[in-house]
C-alpha cells in the first residue's frame, strides 16, 4: 500500500467570494516520493465562471505550478512538503487542506481522484461511475480514522432512515441528479428535509449532490435540502466534512 497526500486547487473569482471552481489536483506519494499536478483542459467552463479572467495567464500559471511540482521527474529524493508548497496560495488561487489516502500499488489514484474532484472537466463517458465515486467517497472519509457506523437509523416513528455514510455524529446522504428530472426529485427532497429536521438533535446532516445545474427546478431542490441541513457539491462537501470531523 502507498500513502498519498493530495490537495485540490480552487479558483475564486475574487478573494472574498465563497464561490469557487476546482481547477487542479496536487499529489505527493509519501511512500515513493512521486509528485503529480493535474489541471483542467476545459477553459470554456472556466471562462463561464469568470468572464473577466485572462485565460492565457491562467494556462501559464497552471503550467508553472506543474513544472514546479514535477521538476526532476525521475528524481524524487529531494525534500518536498505538500503542506509547505500549498501554504503560499492565499488569493484567488487557493488549495484545500491536505488530505491523506491509502492506495494500492497498481492503482491509478492520480487519474481517479482527478476525475473525482475535476469531474466536469471530463466528458460524461470518461467520468467515474456512480459506484466507483461512492467507493472513493467512503475511502476519503475513512482516512479520518473516525469509525463508520451502520447508516440506518430510526426516525421519530421508528421508521428506517437510511443514509449512505455515518461517520462520528455526521450523517451523509448522496443525491444523484445525473440525467434525472429535477421536478421528480422535489418530493424526495421534501422527505429528506423532513427527516433532517427530525434528526437534527442527533446528527449533523450533510447532503452531497453530484451535478452542476442552474435550472429553476434544481434551485428548488437545493433550497429544500438546505432548509434543515447542509448541502454541497460532492467536492466541496468532502472538504467541509473532513474539516468538521478533524
Amino acid at each position: 500500500m502507498y500513502q498519498v497526500e493530495y490537495a485540490a486547487l480552487k479558483y475564486y473569482n475574487n478573494i472574498i467570494s465563497d464561490e469557487c471552481l476546482y481547477i487542479g489536483m496536487l499529489f505527493h506519494n509519501i511512500t515513493t516520493g512521486k509528485r503529480d499536478f493535474r489541471y483542467i483542459s476545459n477553459f470554456k467552463r472556466f471562462q463561464s465562471f469568470d468572464d473577466e479572467a485572462d485565460i492565457d495567464f491562467v494556462k501559464l500559471y497552471l503550467a508553472g505550478i506543474q513544472q514546479q511540482v514535477q521538476v526532476n521527474i525521475w528524481n524524487y529524493q529531494n525534500d518536498f512538503s505538500i503542506a509547505d508548497f500549498t501554504r503560499i496560495y492565499v488569493n484567488e488561487f487557493r488549495f484545500s487542506d491536505v488530505s491523506t489516502i491509502e492506495v494500492e500499488e497498481n492503482e491509478d489514484y492520480v487519474e481517479n481522484l482527478t476525475k473525482m474532484f475535476l469531474k466536469f472537466d471530463f466528458s460524461k463517458e470518461k467520468r467515474l461511475s456512480h459506484s466507483d465515486e461512492k467507493k472513493y467517497i467512503r475511502r476519503i472519509l475513512s482516512s479520518s480514522n473516525i469509525p463508520f457506523s451502520i447508516p440506518r437509523v430510526s426516525g421519530s416513528y421508528e421508521e428506517n432512515v437510511t443514509f449512505d455514510y455515518i461517520i462520528g455524529n455526521v450523517a451523509i446522504k448522496l443525491f444523484s441528479f445525473k440525467e434525472k428530472n429535477a421536478n421528480k426529485l422535489i418530493p424526495s427532497a421534501k422527505q429528506w428535509a423532513f427527516s433532517a429536521d427530525e434528526l437534527k438533535d442527533r446528527y449533523k446532516i450533510v447532503f452531497l449532490y453530484d451535478e452542476d445545474n442552474n435550472s429553476p427546478e434544481w434551485e428548488i431542490v437545493l433550497r429544500i435540502l438546505k432548509r434543515y441541513a447542509e448541502a454541497y457539491r460532492v467536492q466541496d462537501g468532502l472538504d467541509y466534512i473532513l474539516k468538521m470531523i478533524s
